[in-house]
């Protein structure tokens, strides 16, 4: 099965995401991690990728990023480039997240909301 993986989810903003994911019917599982990994959540959501979805994704990062001040979405892509998705585009997104295998969701915490 292919996935992506987002990594840190907290639990503050995590209902907002599944929110997301749900009503643009993208199909995702939770999963606990046990390693020794030091994180801000112990669960990593994994999406289960379908050729439909991509467009969703997008839009999805997309409104994330734009729902508050200070949150980040960090793309690695299969080759290893880190990509960083504040200011760009569903268009752009969209062939950057076909070729992602982990997002990292960021919110660093700032309070004010975007109007």
């Amino acid at each position: 099965r292919d996935l992506v993986r987002s990594r840190g989810l907290g639990d503050v903003y995590k209902r907002q995401v599944l929110e997301l994911l749900n009503t643009h019917n993208i199909k995702y599982q939770m999963r606990q991690i046990r390693s020794g990994e030091v994180m801000a959540s112990s669960e990593i959501l994994e999406i289960i990728l379908s050729p439909a979805m991509w467009g969703s994704l997008a839009t999805i990062v997309v409104m994330f990023i734009k729902a508050k001040h200070g949150r980040k979405v960090v793309i690695t892509t299969k080759d290893n480039k880190v990509i960083h998705a504040e200011g760009l585009t569903k268009e752009e997104l969209e062939p950057i997240l076909k070729e992602a295998k982990n997002l990292a969701a960021i919110d660093t915490g700032k309070d004010n909301e975007k109007t």
